[in-house]
């Protein structure tokens, strides 16, 4: 498949996802798509645009967003950003692991031992990367 074909089909995975976002605006694009029938790989290293309402403000420029915490890793977090704040995220899609069990004892220290553990027990998925996160609310 060539560029255009694969940036075409990426595009139009893209618009079919948007309106099932928009009539179930708990999921984020990234999650719709890691669940479409589109390959997980022909994802990564694309620039997304999602917007969703944060769930969890994590340590070093982490959040979480929308029902199914959405994993973004951001250069730099809005002043005072909280839990229920609506955002917009433009970031890169990688798929890792984002939390070990060696960062069990830092997230327990900005949310609770069930959370933390929830966290670090994901293992590897689509996350967004190098975001930029801007207030929409």
């Amino acid at each position: 498949m060539d560029i255009t074909t694969r940036t075409l089909t990426i595009s139009a995975a893209a618009l079919l996802t948007a309106g099932t976002v928009a009539g179930c605006t708990s999921e984020t694009e990234l999650t719709q798509a890691d669940q479409s029938t589109i390959p997980t790989e022909e994802l990564i290293g694309d620039t997304m645009t999602l917007t969703n309402e944060v769930q969890e403000v994590l340590a070093h420029g982490i959040i979480t967003i929308g029902e199914e915490d959405t994993v973004i890793i951001a250069d730099q977090l809005p002043e005072d950003l909280s839990p229920g704040d609506d955002v917009e995220v433009t970031g890169t899609v990688e798929k890792r692991d984002v939390f070990t069990v060696n960062d069990l004892e830092a997230l327990q220290q900005v949310t609770d031992q069930e959370t933390a553990e929830y966290f670090v027990g994901r293992g590897e998925e689509l996350v967004l990367t190098d975001a930029t996160v801007t207030r929409t609310d």
